[in-house]
């Protein structure tokens, strides 16, 4: 399997995230294979600079400034993990396996990582006498994720859970405290992005959620059908535009 003019994947193997997130210099952390580890490869010529960690699973890995060391966090089936971007070298790692099934992509507040999956953990990474350690701020077993990324607006992290048949929610990204759960059987997933004070859940059933970054209940502003195909990607917003990718076809939409 080949991307682009470079990159070049064994046959069979199992990609779960792959082209991720922007250049880094030379190195692009890329492709997760299941068994493989995390890989960075130069983009000037495609080869593996280096290898980490091991097999993942549905989650995208984050880039990262920690305690002033750039690097990148990413969830494995064993645990969270930090890594140094030139080398590939283990900064530090801690032990979770929330993510074994599938979960979200790392969220980072401030200096604090919140990972979601079967439940939501918040850590926090030190690095103190030529040591790094990593401490457990919260956890909740409330809400699990599970293909949707939660996104932090001020001090609460809203996002979309897949118990009681799917629904969104907010938490406090202090401390953990369910602020609110929405109503149940709202979708069966939901992408969120975030603008401002305003959040867009975009269902995957076509149905775009507008609402208002409440810590006390889900305040929706408006709803609309975007799409009578499924809706599985993340929608992008640019604006006053946002585009809507379906199972057929790419749609910019207008906000007045």
């Amino acid at each position: 399997m080949q991307f682009g003019n470079s990159i070049t994947v064994a046959p069979g193997a199992w990609l779960n995230q792959y082209f991720s997130f922007a250049t880094e210099r030379t190195y692009r952390p890329t492709v997760w294979g299941l068994c493989d580890g995390m890989s960075a490869y130069d983009v000037n010529d495609g080869m593996v600079k280096w290898t980490a960690g091991d097999g993942g699973f549905f989650m995208s890995p984050l880039i990262a400034t920690l305690e002033g060391t750039r690097q990148v966090v990413t969830v494995t089936q064993s645990g969270v993990i930090g890594v140094a971007i030139p080398d590939g070298r283990l900064l530090w790692r801690f032990p979770w396996s929330g993510g074994g099934n599938g979960g979200s992509m790392p969220v980072l507040d401030g200096q604090t990582i919140i990972v979601a999956g079967v439940g939501v953990t918040a850590i926090r990474p030190s690095y103190r006498d030529g040591a790094w350690t990593v401490q457990t701020l919260w956890e909740t077993k409330d809400v699990a994720t599970y293909l949707s990324n939660p996104v932090v607006i001020g001090d609460t992290l809203f996002g979309f859970s897949t118990r009681n048949s799917g629904q969104f929610y907010a938490i406090d990204a202090r401390d953990g405290k369910v602020l609110w759960l929405g109503p149940p059987r709202a979708a069966t997933n939901s992408a969120v992005v975030k603008t401002d004070n305003l959040l867009f859940f975009l269902n995957d059933d076509g149905k775009l959620i507008v609402t208002r970054a409440s810590r006390e209940r889900l305040d929706v502003v408006a709803r609309y059908t975007v799409s009578d195909t499924a809706t599985w990607a993340q929608p992008a917003i640019s604006g006053n535009r946002i585009f809507i990718k379906d199972t057929n076809t790419l749609t910019l939409w207008t906000v007045d």
